[in-house]
Parts: structure tokens; sequence; C-alpha cells
């Protein structure tokens, strides 16, 4: 298995918990110390194989939110907030309109609340840090249930973003746009988590 991860456990204040050396946790895994070491001190990148071995390891169950290589075998997991934002980032910032909808799609058929855990990478640009955030909240509101605390984030846009630049259009979105789009001053319909 080649595939990357990024990480987001911190190990740390696990490990110290255990009292497991370093040399003993590599031994345990049948992986190198450097491979032990860059899966727990929260390299950005580990191989899905590594990061196996120190959860067994460890004795800790592991699920997979979000691929960055899509196929239908994984497609659910391509569709968690980590998953959708690393597509964007491969297939480029003008693809988050058909990745977010996906998440949206497939957050309301399953009402799977790991769909939605976890933050956007770093790596994404703040306004689809703030549009990502802006969708789960809206989700959740819809659904009734508490938004995960991270899209609960303000994000300073450097100026309003109105989804549809058409310009008959803009005073509408000022007006119907949920708040949880209008506190990061991005701006839509109130249709626009609606599939035609």
């Amino acid at each position: 298995m080649n595939n990357k991860l990024y990480i987001y456990f911190s190990w740390s204040n696990y490990m110290k918990s255990l009292n497991l050396s370093e040399v003993a946790g590599a031994l345990k895994a049948g992986i190198s110390r450097i491979t032990w070491r860059s899966v727990t001190c929260g390299s950005k990148v580990v191989k899905v194989d590594s990061l196996l071995a120190v959860a067994n390891a460890l004795e800790l169950d592991v699920t997979i939110l979000g691929n960055s290589r899509a196929t239908s075998a994984n497609f659910a997991a391509d569709c968690s907030t980590i998953g959708v934002s690393y597509l964007v980032l491969r297939d480029g910032n003008s693809s988050w309109k058909i990745h977010y909808m996906n998440l949206v799609d497939e957050f309301r058929r399953t009402l799977d609340p790991r769909l939605i855990l976890l933050p956007p990478p770093a790596e994404l640009s703040v306004d689809l840090k703030a549009m990502l955030a802006g969708i789960v909240q809206s989700l959740c509101d819809e659904l009734a249930i508490d938004s995960p605390p991270w899209s609960l984030r303000r994000y300073d846009l450097e100026k309003p973003w109105f989804v549809s630049e058409t310009e008959s259009l803009k005073a509408s979105a000022i007006l119907e746009s949920p708040l949880a789009f209008r506190r990061n001053q991005i701006f839509v319909g109130s249709n626009f988590l609606q599939r035609m």
C-alpha cells in the first residue's frame, strides 16, 4: 500500500500515557525506529501501512476519512471534509463545487458525522476553508445537530465572495445567504445546497 495519508492525530500525549519507548514501539510494530518516529511525531505525510502498523502495535482502531485518489470503492471516504479538500487540491480550486456538493449529498444520504468531523488541511485556501465551514454548519443546522468546533471558526476573507458572480443576483444573495456563510463574508442563494 503506497498511498500517503495526512495525519490529524496527536500521538505525543498518548505515547506518554503508555510509557512506551520509541525502540520498543518500533519493534512491536515491526517497522524501523525512524518510521515509528515519523508516524508518532506528526510527520505531515506517512504511508498508510506505517500508520496501520503503529496503530496495530498500540491496539488502536484506525478509520481513514479521506483519500486523495478517488475511486468508486472509496467514494464515501472521499466525500469527507478531508477527502473533498484533497480532491480540490488535486483537481484545482475551480473543482470545489463538484467535490463539496458530493460531500453534501453523501452526508445527507448517510447522516454519518465522521464525514464532517475533521477540518480541511492547512494547504487549502482560506476562502475554500470558509466555504466548507459554511456548508458543514448549514448541514448541521438542517439536521439540528452540533457543528464540529472547527467549522465555527471565523475566516477573514480579503473581500466578500459572491458565489454567483452575476451582478443582478448579488443583492438577493446578501439577503438570502444563511448566517453560516454570511459570517465569513460568503454570499450564496437560499437554494445553494440543493441539487437540481
